[in-house]
Formats: structure tokens, sequence, C-alpha cells
């Protein structure tokens, strides 16, 4: 959802490049119509069943794509439209959704929020829900930097196909739930590319969109990535730059790394430059910090880095400096 119109503060939520932890907006409504007069959704939801309808939405923005959690525990028709220049997606709690668009659903699947036409469906008793949009320019370039054709991206429901799509729709949905829900998560350009790279993956998640790349021309891009890998391990670049550059789709690049290192290139760059860090712990001097050694390297959040680090290696940095 975009940005809540009468929130002084909420211009700092616009800034992807923010440090630390920026918490979200949270709001239990009395009438989930109240969203519309708020921010620039248009919106006219219907209660189906007797009882006391309570709504609580949370709300966080980015430079080019902003979360909503929703849930509401009556039985309600939804009817509206996105905000113009957005493109929406929702990813409904399993059960959460009778009908979308006209259409019956019986499983989970990735909602399109539609465009002028916008939404229509039924949600269930206890319906929940995250709602994830992106300014629609930024997500076409980002696509077509980065390979994925959208063509007929916009469908009324999109039931993932495989389990790389539904491993992208959970992982998506972790982190648009992560950064509403937990204090501590920062929006950052890289973590709007994440999603953006989630999404499109999810919405290319076809026979159409298999990749068809030879071997060698995968290696060669490969190579090229790795290269470029290891000339920033202060300075991390961005999936746009590293397809870019490497002059593959991401989807080339991701079965290249995963045929010969067994992990995507995002896992491999993260711990490429773990292990330099991890390096750095045992030569250097007792002069040089741990947020020294991971700083040099890209790593900001310092409770991120050692989680990842702990999960990688088995240990803490500060067992590792202690060695």
């Amino acid at each position: 959802m975009d940005h809540i119109k009468n929130s002084p503060n909420l211009k700092d939520f616009a800034n992807p490049e923010l440090e630390g932890a920026t918490p979200a907006i949270a709001m239990a409504l009395d009438h989930p119509n109240t969203i519309g007069e708020l921010t620039p959704w248009q919106i006219d939801f219907r209660q189906l069943e007797p009882g006391r309808l309570s709504t609580k939405i949370t709300v966080r923005a980015g430079r080019s794509v902003s979360a909503l959690g929703i849930s509401m525990d009556q039985r309600v028709h939804q009817r509206g439209a996105s905000p113009d220049g957005w493109i929406t997606f929702g990813i409904p709690a399993q059960g959460a959704i009778e009908t979308w668009q006209g259409k019956q659903l019986t499983d989970a699947a990735f909602l399109s929020f539609g465009d002028r036409d916008g939404f229509e469906g039924v949600t269930t008793s206890g319906f929940s829900g995250n709602v994830v949009s992106f300014e629609t320019d930024r997500l076409l370039q980002f696509a077509q930097t980065c390979g994925f054709s959208l063509s007929d991206s916009t469908p009324e429901a999109r039931r993932v196909r495989s389990n790389a799509g539904s491993a992208s729709m959970r992982r998506l949905n972790r982190h648009v739930s992560n950064l509403l829900h937990i204090s501590s998560a920062r929006w950052t350009a890289a973590v709007e590319e994440k999603i953006m790279l989630d999404a499109l993956s999810i919405l290319t998640d076809s026979d159409a969109h298999f990749d068809k790349s030879q071997v060698q021309s995968r290696r060669r891009a490969m190579k090229r990535a790795v290269d470029l890998m290891h000339a920033h391990l202060e300075d991390p670049v961005s999936i746009e730059e590293i397809c870019r550059q490497s002059g593959a789709s991401w989807r080339t690049l991701n079965r290249a790394f995963k045929e010969h290192f067994g992990q995507g290139p995002k896992t491999y760059y993260m711990r490429l430059r773990l292990n330099c860090v991890r390096e750095q712990l045992f030569k250097s001097s007792d002069e040089t910090t741990i947020s020294d050694a991971a700083n040099s390297h890209g790593f900001w959040h310092m409770g991120q880095f050692a989680r990842d680090y702990k999960l990688f290696f088995g240990e803490l940095p500060s067992d590792t400096r202690r060695h």
C-alpha cells in the first residue's frame, strides 16, 4: 500500500537507505473503508455476516515498494482499486479467500489486484494476508534488466506451478512480514530488490519462462558474475548490476550457480563475503573490531550479520576472534 496521506512522519518510511530500525504504522479500524480515507486506495468493503467487524492493518513504505498487512474477523465482500502507477499483489493466508475476480479459490495463490478494472473478492471470517505494491515503472525496469518477461504477468489469481515458485512466494511473504512486524528489520534498496525478484519469479513461474541457455553461455555468464562479486566485496553490487555486467538473465545466472556451486548467486555472494570477514578476523590485530571487519565487506546490520555468520560457520564472530 502507498503512503498514508495524513501521517507527518511517513516521509521517513520512503527512504530505502535508512539505517537501523524504522517502525511500521499499525492501526485498528472500526470500518475497513477507512483505508480509503487514509491512503490512495479506492476501497468498498462490505460485511457479509452479523457481528462486530474489526479490521487491523500494518503499513510500511519504501521508495519503490510498499507493504500492507491486513486482518478482518468477519466475512467480507472486497471491492476496490489499487493506487494509480502501482502494481499490487496479495498473499492471503491459507483458506482466507473464497473467490477472487469471480473465480473460486481452494488453495494458496498469488493474487493480482488488477489495474483500472480494480479487484473483487470474498474473504472468509478471520481473514488475514499480506499485500505488496510495486511502482510500475521501477518494477518493469528491474524486470527488463534481469531478463524477466512480463507480457502476461497480470493474472486474476496466479497459482504457482513449481517448488521454486512456492519457495519464492514463501520468501516474499516472509520478507513482507518481517518488514511489517519486526522492529529491527531495515528497509533498504537491497531488500526492495529481493522483494521484486521474488515477485517476478512467481509471476514467471511457467514452462514458457524456463531458462533455455546453453551450458557454455551459462558458464561464461557465471564467471563474469563471480569476477564482479570478487571485485566488489566491500561495496556489494545490486542484482540488476550483476545481470547487466554478466550479460545474462537472473534465471540463467541462478541456474548456472546452482549447477556449479549448488547454491544461487545471492547465497554465493553473501557466503563469499562472510568467508572474507572470517579470514580477516583470524588474521587481523586486536585493534580491528568485529564491526570493522563486517562493515568492510558490506555488512552493516550487525544483528543480522551475527545470525548469518553463526548459521554458516556454527559459531559467532566473537568466538572466531577468540580463536
